[in-house]
């Protein structure tokens, strides 16, 4: 019984991390170019760190960071976090909300099964196999000149960026910490990968004073950690099928904050490249779940 009072509760929680999740695409919009990618995504990093580290400190969550045995783990999320939020960033900016996002997510599910069976010994089954196939047709579709007018260099950087957070996912999945901690140390690594980046790039410093887009980058970083809380959270009290087919509704709010907001428009076959990756990317939750729960 409480299973069954908690399957609705869990289910929300994921949606809700998906509707904060594609938000990103609208803060970053509304910071415009004010911040260069690089420096905005670091000063997010260190907003999410300053919101976290207490909360993590009344729950005593913190242990040994065990450098001698990590180290590897946390050089390569360093490493990981330089190809993510900045090209994200710009992104954005230049593709809109709606493309990047969902290439960005086609990246991660692509990636995700190709670094889970490199890094981490997972099967790379027929499912998956066809899913990743279906992911890259449905990409095809959206870079499709004809489907699309953006820039390819813009979308481009979004595929990397899905790409690196699939990759950074994979190693904090494999890296020994708890989960709080294991969320701190990986926002801990992009600040230090986005500031080193934005001194290689030489990036401007922004403008201090009542700006904005300062707010804007404050609500960004609170709605980073309600997205990552969320998520968390929603995952413990559902299926881990159930909760990846609903995060496919990230790229739904993404598309409609697009529409809604900035009055984006994708093209038939950019939209139709959009259907076929969401159905690429639940093929293989529908599958866990089924075998699990039963028909979905």
């Amino acid at each position: 019984m409480k299973k069954k009072l908690n399957a609705p509760l869990g289910a929300s929680l994921v949606v809700l991390s998906s509707f904060f999740y594609a938000s990103y695409g609208v803060w970053t919009k509304l910071m415009g170019d004010f911040f260069e990618g690089y420096t905005a995504s670091a000063l997010r990093s260190i907003l999410v760190l300053v919101i976290l580290m207490p909360i993590a400190l009344v729950l005593r969550k913190y242990e040994p960071l065990n450098l001698k045995k990590n180290y590897l783990y946390i050089i390569g999320l360093i490493v990981a976090s330089c190809f993510i939020w900045g090209p994200l960033y710009y992104s954005i900016l230049h593709a809109g909300i709606s493309l990047t996002l969902t290439v960005a997510y086609a990246s991660i599910v692509i990636g995700m099964f190709v670094f889970g069976w490199l890094l981490a010994g997972e099967r790379f089954t027929k499912d998956k196999a066809i899913s990743a196939f279906l992911g890259i047709i449905g990409l095809a579709l959206i870079f499709s000149p004809t489907g699309s007018n953006v820039a390819w260099f813009a979308l481009a950087l979004a595929a990397v960026s899905g790409l690196g957070s699939a990759f950074n996912t994979v190693l904090v999945k494999k890296v020994p910490y708890n989960a709080t901690q294991a969320t701190i140390v990986m926002w801990a690594a992009s600040v230090i990968a986005n500031i080193f980046m934005a001194i290689i790039f030489k990036e401007r410093h922004p403008d201090v004073g009542l700006h904005m887009q300062w707010i804007y980058l404050l609500f960004f970083a609170i709605a980073s950690v309600i997205a990552t809380w969320s998520l968390v959270r929603g995952v413990k009290l559902i299926e881990a099928g159930a909760a990846g087919i609903l995060g496919l509704l990230e790229i739904v709010f993404g598309v409609g904050f697009g529409m809604i907001f900035f009055h984006e428009r994708p093209g038939a076959l950019a939209l139709i490249g959009g259907i076929v990756i969401i159905a690429a990317s639940a093929i293989p939750y529908i599958k866990d779940f089924n075998v699990r729960k039963g028909t979905l």
